[in-house]
C-alpha cells in the first residue's frame, strides 16, 4: 500500500481526473450543440451570449493543456513553471468571468436594482482583487513536488494560498445564492402574481440553488485537500471545479432561454403590471 502514497502515484491520479474532467467536458458540449445552436448561435448578440460562449469554449484551452502537460513523459523545467503559471491563472480569471452569469441572473431577479447592480459589481471586483493577489502569491512560491519522477510536470504552492482562491468563491457563491433564495421566498411564499404560474421564474430560481449547491461541494473539497492533501494532491480538484462551472453555467443559460421560448402564457405589461415587467426583464436579459 505504500506505493500508493508517492508523488508517482499521485501524479497519475491527478493525470487520469484531468482526462476524466476533459472528456466529460467534451461529452456534454457535442451532447447540447444543438440546441447550443437553435438557443445561442442564431440569436443576436448579447453579455450572456458572450459569457455563455467563453464558459463553455475557454474550459477547453487550460483543461486540454493541464492534461497535456501532465501526461508528457519529459518536461522541460521553465516550459513546466510557464504552462503551470497560466493553467491556473487562466482557470481561476475563467472561473471569474463565470460567476458574471450568475451575477446577471440575480440583477434580472430582483428586477435590475440599481442599488443591488452597485452591491454585486463590489462583490465581484472585491472577489477578482482577492484571487489576483492570492495568484501572484500563489506564482512566487511554486516549486516541484519532491520525489516527483525525473523531468514530469508535478509543481505546487509550498504554502496554503490555494485555500484564498477557494474560499472567496464561495463566499460570492453564497452571497448569491442568498439573495437568491430570500428573492424566491418573497416571490413564491409571500407574493400572491403570475411568479406561482410562471415555468421560467421557477426555473431560475431552482437551476440557480442547484448550480450553488454542486459548486458548493466541490470548493468545500478543494478547501479541504488544499489544507490537509499532501503537495502532489492538492490541485486535484482544480479540474472538477473548472469543468463542472462550466458546465452548470451554460446549462443555467439553455434551460432559461428553452423555458423561455416555449413559455405558453405571455401576458401584457399593462394587464400584469410589475410581474409583467419583470419576466419580460428575464426573457430579455437571458
Amino acid at each position: 500500500m505504500d506505493g500508493l502514497n508517492t508523488p508517482v502515484f499521485d501524479l497519475q491520479l491527478v493525470s487520469r481526473v484531468n482526462v476524466g474532467m476533459l472528456t466529460a467536458l467534451t461529452y456534454d458540449t457535442l451532447l447540447n450543440i444543438d440546441q447550443e445552436y437553435r438557443l445561442l448561435w442564431k440569436t443576436p448578440w448579447s453579455a450572456v451570449k458572450t459569457l455563455y460562449l467563453w464558459a463553455r469554449y475557454s474550459t477547453f484551452i487550460d483543461t486540454a493543456l493541464a492534461v497535456h502537460i501532465r501526461t508528457q513523459l519529459v518536461v522541460d523545467p521553465a516550459t513546466c513553471h510557464t504552462a503551470s503559471i497560466f493553467i491556473r491563472t487562466f482557470a481561476v480569471v475563467g472561473s471569474i468571468i463565470t460567476e458574471l452569469i450568475l451575477t446577471i441572473r440575480t440583477y434580472a431577479l430582483f428586477e435590475k436594482s440599481t442599488t443591488l447592480l452597485v452591491f454585486l459589481a463590489f462583490l465581484w471586483f472585491g472577489i477578482g482583487g482577492v484571487n489576483i493577489w492570492a495568484l501572484i502569491r500563489w506564482t512566487e512560491t511554486l516549486a516541484p513536488v519532491p520525489m516527483s519522477p525525473p523531468n514530469s510536470c508535478n509543481l505546487d504552492s509550498s504554502t496554503n494560498i490555494g485555500v484564498v482562491i477557494y474560499a472567496s468563491l464561495l463566499f460570492g457563491e453564497t452571497v448569491v445564492f442568498l439573495l437568491t433564495a430570500w428573492r424566491g421566498l418573497h416571490t413564491f411564499w409571500l407574493s400572491r402574481s403570475i411568479y406561482r404560474q410562471s415555468q421560467l421564474v421557477t426555473t431560475f430560481y431552482r437551476d440557480g440553488i442547484s448550480f450553488y449547491l454542486a459548486i458548493f461541494v466541490i470548493l468545500v473539497v478543494d478547501v479541504s485537500l488544499t489544507t490537509q492533501a499532501p503537495p502532489g494532491l492538492k490541485s486535484i480538484a482544480d479540474s472538477p471545479l473548472r469543468v463542472m462551472q462550466s458546465v452548470l453555467a451554460c446549462h443555467l443559460v439553455l434551460h432559461a432561454r428553452a423555458v423561455g421560448a416555449s413559455e405558453e402564457t405571455l401576458m401584457d405589461t399593462d394587464e400584469t403590471g410589475e410581474t409583467g415587467v419583470v419576466l419580460d426583464t428575464m426573457s430579455r436579459m437571458f
